[in-house]
């Protein structure tokens, strides 16, 4: 055989085994793609590159510098720069927000009563202003000045040098400040003045009248006084204090530390030590407290209970929600933390985390996840947020099920994306990079591929068996996507 036909063969057979280029692979760290019908996904460099798609909304990322999500009602979410820039855009409510932390942030949101409120801040709040539809209207470059309408529950407020010179209105009243809080005037609906922390008095008249003398040291107050039984007291620091009101009683020695109340026309009686021992009894809104720090702690209302033991370590606590339901919560501060929720509706949700090794939540939608590592602290590093930057590096495997109906409904992932597993339409595809993968399709016929796709096979439901093309590297699987989604499985 002539050389060169030797040659042309070989590129001929070599070709003829690579996959081709849309079909299914699995090369991670590198690279790898799947597809479902109506779902695509596909990832390089371990997942820092990632790209998915289906009828409901489509993502990308880059991470850590840029993540964002495009959504079928035309709404836009982006994390940049991971936790410091983040970006809303959502037509339907007639708002765009932004923030780039710490230089600034900006929000322009049409609330529930149709009106258009603006707000927007520069350098931690130094420069600042707003507008809405309503009225509101403010604008400050901090300590320098500044002015405002209708916004921080004032009508109107002004400062220049803060706190040099400050003066707000509310409700008929005008305060002015100089040297804020040294010296202060209250003018029209309430008067009063103040020298702080010598003396200090203000008076609405028919309302109340409250003074002090060297704050804190001495608190005098009556409020309540168009009502049938005011509201009297006089509170000294470190002395005592003493407030009635009809047969309420309060009684303070030492204060803040010992401190007993009663009301015997609301079953309310109480005895503290603060902050250690309290003890409370009010029939009338169904509270009870019973407080030994650090040992016992023990709360109840109509709303919520929650107990503690070893403070602040071990809690239980159980809530009725405004939204109708109930939740039931535990946690070992601060690794562990589990809550069950049981809706009106008879839907439940749930959340387990057991930081930093474990989280599984699932929602009352139907849609769940589920992390082997999981560094992310609610309320400080949002769990969401952090795993859609940087969780294709941390994460040892997640199992993710979103809400249905949609084209998938079941991805598993390993670490660097090394194992995936997913379902949807009656078909399943999982494969580990390198060794190989199996497609189960919803007529019960499976496809085996091995040794980066060079071995495959398929199985049909009688069992028998038949010889596939090679597919380099593999598995190559041909592309679902563009399938409309079949019936679930």
């Amino acid at each position: 055989m002539p050389p060169a036909f030797r040659h042309a063969s070989a590129l001929v057979l070599a070709a003829a085994s690579c996959a081709a280029p849309n079909a299914e692979l699995n090369v991670a760290p590198l690279f790898a793609r799947h597809t479902l019908p109506g779902w695509e996904s596909a990832e390089a460099l371990a997942g820092a590159i990632r790209h998915e798609a289906d009828a409901a909304a489509t993502h990308w990322a880059l991470s850590p510098l840029w993540w964002t999500e495009r959504r079928a009602d035309g709404s836009t979410e982006s994390d940049f720069l991971f936790a410091f820039g983040r970006y809303f855009d959502q037509p339907e409510r007639d708002m765009v927000s932004w923030r780039v932390f710490p230089l600034g942030w900006y929000r322009s949101e049409r609330r529930s009563d149709g009106i258009l409120d603006t707000d927007w801040s520069f350098l931690l709040w130094l420069i600042a202003g707003g507008s809405s539809e309503d009225g509101e209207d403010y604008f400050w470059v901090f300590p320098f000045g500044g002015n405002g309408r209708n916004v921080l529950s004032y009508d109107e407020f002004k400062f220049v040098l803060w706190p040099l010179w400050i003066q707000s209105k509310k409700d008929g009243r005008t305060a002015t400040h100089w040297l804020w809080p040294l010296f202060g005037r209250q003018e029209g609906s309430e008067q009063g003045w103040r020298f702080f922390p010598f003396y200090g008095r203000s008076e609405v008249p028919g309302k109340y009248r409250r003074s002090f003398w060297m704050w804190p040291m001495l608190n005098l107050a009556e409020d309540g006084l168009d009502l049938e039984h005011p509201r009297k007291g006089w509170l000294a620091f470190l002395i005592g204090g003493h407030v009635t009101q009809d047969d309420f009683e309060a009684t303070s020695v030492l204060w803040p530390f010992f401190t007993w109340e009663k009301q015997p026309s609301r079953g309310h009686s109480s005895f503290t030590i603060w902050p250690l021992l309290r003890f409370e009894t009010n029939e009338a809104e169904g509270r009870s407290v019973r407080r030994v720090i650090p040992f016992w702690l023990h709360y109840k209302d109509s709303d919520t209970e929650y107990r503690s033991a070893l403070f602040p370590f071990f809690w239980w606590r159980k809530d009725q929600l405004a939204l109708g339901g109930e939740r039931e919560s535990w946690y070992g501060v601060p690794l562990f933390y589990a809550s069950r929720t049981q809706w009106d509706d008879g839907s439940q949700s749930e959340h387990t985390r057991l930081w930093p090794v474990f989280s599984e939540k699932a929602e009352r939608d139907g849609s769940s996840v589920m992390r082997i590592l999981d560094p992310g602290i609610p309320s400080f590093i949002e769990p969401e947020i952090l795993s859609r930057n940087f969780g294709f590096l941390y994460e040892v495997w997640s199992d993710r099920r979103p809400m249905q109906p949609a084209p998938v409904e079941r991805v598993r992932r390993g670490w660097l994306g090394l194992w995936h597993d997913a379902e949807g339409s009656g078909h399943r595809r999982r494969s580990f990079a390198g060794l190989g993968g199996r497609w189960n399709e919803p007529d019960g016929t499976s496809h085996t591929a091995l040794l980066f796709g060079l071995l495959r096979w398929r199985t049909m439901p009688d069992g028998e068996r038949s010889l596939e093309s090679p597919a380099f590297p593999g598995p190559g699987w041909p592309d679902l996507s563009s399938q409309a989604p079949g019936k679930t499985l």
